[in-house]
């Protein structure tokens, strides 16, 4: 059986419209990762950048039901339901995430390590972050803490209208066990083959020096 990576889509789109989006990638880790995609749970209308081309692929869903200049729930009420899907259909060594899928993924990996769990790695694109509305503030260094060890990679796109909350993000992690990739693009996964091949190789790796011994 291979091993498991939990893959989370961006808002307004779902688990069908991320597996074509991300699978340049995909491709690359399918022979040694089984790759899980799964939908958010709020309906949704269509993301950015979904229209025209994943036009008829409704229902469009998304993770948290936050809007821009509404403060979020804290803690985000349906991490309970993402730990469940977590559980049944595990067990992973990494996660996936891109955009509001980022954010998820940045939720579930800090409750996993508050329970003593550690995944392999989490790979993050163009990220949108946790308590947004506190970016800049004198809050903001506490809401960060304790930041969070797991090995990480952020991948962020010099166009992203996004950027400053992907940037954000990376300080949810600890500088140590972080890395930053980024490249000439939007808020989108990805299209250089080399950069492409970079993620891959440092999710292999990551995965590769978490088993060191135990294979």
């Amino acid at each position: 059986m291979l091993p498991k990576i939990l893959c989370l889509h961006g808002s307004g789109t779902s688990a069908d419209i991320f597996r074509i989006q991300a699978i340049r990638l995909g491709r690359l880790l399918m022979p040694q990762f089984e790759l899980v995609y799964i939908n958010g749970f709020h309906e949704s209308g269509p993301g950015p950048g979904v229209l025209p081309f994943f036009e008829g692929m409704e229902p469009y869903k998304r993770w948290l039901a936050d809007k821009n200049g509404e403060p979020e729930e804290q803690p985000w009420p349906e991490l309970g339901r993402l730990v469940e899907i977590f559980d049944s259909k595990g067990p992973f060594v990494g996660v996936i995430g891109f955009s509001q899928g980022a954010k998820a993924a940045t939720h579930l990996v800090r409750w996993l390590e508050q329970r003593g769990q550690q995944l392999d790695f989490a790979a993050l694109f163009g990220g949108t972050v946790p308590s947004r509305q506190a970016m800049g503030t004198d809050e903001w260094p506490e809401l960060i803490k304790p930041t969070i060890v797991t090995k990480s990679i952020h991948v962020i796109g010099d166009d992203d209208p996004w950027r400053a909350e992907n940037e954000a993000l990376m300080e949810h992690y600890d500088k140590s066990t972080r890395s930053l990739m980024r490249h000439n693009g939007g808020h989108h996964m990805p299209v250089e083959p080399e950069l492409n091949d970079k993620l891959a190789k440092f999710i292999i790796a990551c995965h590769a020096d978490s088993n060191d011994g135990y294979a």
